[in-house]
């Protein structure tokens, strides 16, 4: 990169309200030292209990989302078990936002996009009343192969939103089909 273009992409993260960004390889221990380096932040920036509660909170969830369900194309990008994204979060007005962005198999689209769909289209009360039903549903291996935090990844980031949650998907076509790139954004 040349300092011009890092120069643009300083302008732009300044310009959109970025005040935390980390992409590369996504795993155990770069999660352990974005969760510190975010805590750090959120006191630096004099965040309030609840509100730091809810952003690290669903910094977490999208974060092991990356890790837990990202793709790669095996490129050699990341070393396993890592996984590549991206992580930010920034401030708007009163608000304070968090978006992520990954690969996931293309197969997968269909799922999530179904998910989050729905999700967005609950009410707080119906999300709060779905996260205390998936709580107790001891069922939920038998009905999601996929999942492995019980489903209730996608709740915790919905129900700490204040507004319905963003999602896009993109084909990644360097993979010819077998990837697509996953974007998600909550505000809190």
């Amino acid at each position: 990169m040349n300092l011009r273009s890092f120069e643009q992409f300083q302008e732009g993260a300044a310009h959109a309200g970025v005040i935390y960004y980390y992409a590369g390889c996504f795993d155990g221990d770069m999660m352990n030292v974005l969760s510190r380096a975010l805590k750090d932040k959120l006191e630096y920036e004099n965040v309030s209990g609840p509100v730091k509660r809810k952003l690290f909170s669903s910094f977490v969830e999208m974060a092991q989302n990356i890790l837990h369900y990202g793709g790669a194309p095996g490129n050699g990008t990341c070393p396993e078990p890592g996984k590549p994204g991206a992580i930010g979060m920034g401030q708007a007005e009163q608000s304070y936002w968090i978006a992520c962005g990954n690969l996931v198999p293309s197969e997968q689209v269909e799922r999530i996009h179904g998910k989050l769909t729905a999700l967005k289209s609950m009410s707080l009360a119906e999300i709060k009343a779905a996260y205390r039903q998936q709580l107790a549903n001891d069922e939920h291996e038998a009905t999601d192969a996929i999942s492995k935090g019980a489903g209730l990844g996608l709740l915790t980031i919905a129900r700490d939103s204040t507004q319905p949650i963003e999602f896009e998907f993109v084909p990644h076509t360097q993979s010819a089909g077998r990837f697509s790139y996953f974007y998600l954004k909550t505000v809190i």
